[in-house]
């Protein structure tokens, strides 16, 4: 039980992954748990934010009142597809989606996916669907 198997990825180059071995994994590790806010901030730092948070966490496990990034302000679909276009990745597959049959799938690139969010959002807008 006691025996760590690590099983090496051979689908891809593992120097170019944010977490290329144990040594860095556990490094990661030690950070989040000796100090957790500092860790945090640095993991957000990889987002692009509108405005910066004023308090990463603000935290009270005793009374379950758990906050975080507070103040700050993201845009989730930005950061998830308009960023990596940006970049030089939209022809870069973003999305696989199998359907119940395995015979029956979909492969979207970022380029793709933003064109289909877009059309979405504009069919909630016109709905009356707001901001928050």
């Amino acid at each position: 039980m006691n025996d760590i198997k690590v099983f090496k990825p051979d689908y891809r180059d593992s120097k170019k992954s944010h977490i290329p071995d144990m040594t860095v994994y556990k490094g990661l590790y030690d950070k989040s748990v000796k100090d957790p806010e500092s860790f945090w901030a640095e993991q957000a730092e990889r987002l692009d934010w509108y405005k910066k948070w004023d308090k990463v966490a603000d935290n009270d496990l005793t009374k379950a009142q758990i906050k975080w990034f507070e103040g700050g302000k993201l845009n989730v679909s930005y950061n998830c597809l308009d960023r990596h276009i940006k970049a030089g990745y939209g022809n870069q597959t973003a999305l696989i989606w199998e359907g119940n049959d395995p015979n029956t799938d979909t492969a979207l690139s970022y380029s793709e996916l933003l064109s289909e969010v877009s059309k979405f959002a504009n069919i909630l807008k016109e709905k009356g669907v707001e901001k928050g």
